[in-house]
């Protein structure tokens, strides 16, 4: 069987459909022209995966597309960062993803990719975007890791994105909107690499999920849940409760569900 991936394989920019209203002409030009390369892009990728999974491309062909990614790439990097500069929440949670992403093959350049990443996120999730309040507390964060739940920053980054689930988001036209990783929605698995289609190995690597705003809410609520304060369980609890009714379908990969239902049995 054939495998067809529907989402923009190398770009993770399948976007909503609906463009965020830029604050000048030319923040907006550089964002419209992004959403059009990444179109472009993941048609061309989409083709070309298509040929190599049907044993249709030669070597030559495919080192020319590897080497290609990386020049659509940063030419989208470069318009969606103009867009970012201008004030535009969406592609600065864009191009945070495009930083993340390319983090994992861009030698030597891992933590420095990653810190850009996180700035970009906090820079959306200052502007009201759910999505960019989720990351950053599910990929920016480093002391509940320490188990230093008491750490100022973590403490800001939940409060950030209690706030942010509490309020309409300004965005909301925009989801739903990719993302690299979910809690809920997507299952954690190692891919693994075939060394005879190296883009379709790419391709299921970085593919991202897209999801509405309802899915990040409850993303949103996981972590609270998960990444609480120990010492006020009862906090955890109702953002778990919050969580199944949004999500009763949620993966639920660090197992929450039975924590949570172990204290309320022996609270009784």
């Amino acid at each position: 069987m054939t495998l067809k991936l529907s989402t923009p394989l190398f770009f993770c920019l399948t976007l909503c459909g609906t463009l965020q209203a830029a604050p000048n002409a030319e923040a907006e030009a550089a964002f419209q022209r992004a959403v059009l390369a990444a179109e472009a892009n993941a048609q061309w990728a989409e083709r070309l995966i298509d040929q190599e999974q049907k044993g249709q491309l030669d070597k030559q062909t495919t080192t020319e597309a590897l080497r290609d990614i990386g020049q659509k790439h940063d030419a989208v990097e470069q318009d969606l960062r103009q867009a970012s500069d201008g004030g535009h929440a969406v592609a600065s949670y864009l191009l945070a993803n495009l930083q993340e992403r390319s983090k994992l093959w861009l030698a030597g350049q891992y933590t420095a990719r990653h810190e850009q990443a996180c700035s970009l996120y906090q820079r959306a999730a200052e502007q009201g975007l759910l999505a960019a309040a989720v990351a950053v507390l599910r990929d920016c964060d480093k002391a509940s890791q320490r188990f230093q739940f008491d750490d100022p920053t973590l403490q800001r980054q939940r409060e950030q994105l209690r706030t942010t689930l509490e309020h309409t988001d300004p965005y909301a036209e925009h989801y739903p909107l990719p993302a690299l990783k979910s809690l809920c929605f997507k299952e954690m698995k190692m891919v693994a690499a075939d060394p005879g289609r190296p883009l379709t190995t790419l391709a299921q690597a970085f593919e991202p999920v897209q999801l509405d705003l309802r899915q990040y809410r409850a993303d949103g609520y996981y972590l609270l849940a998960a990444k609480g304060d120990p010492k006020q369980p009862e906090i955890g609890r109702g953002h778990f409760t919050q969580l199944r009714a949004l999500a009763p379908d949620c993966l639920d990969p660090i197992g929450l569900a039975y924590m949570y239902d172990a204290q309320r049995q022996k609270a009784h």
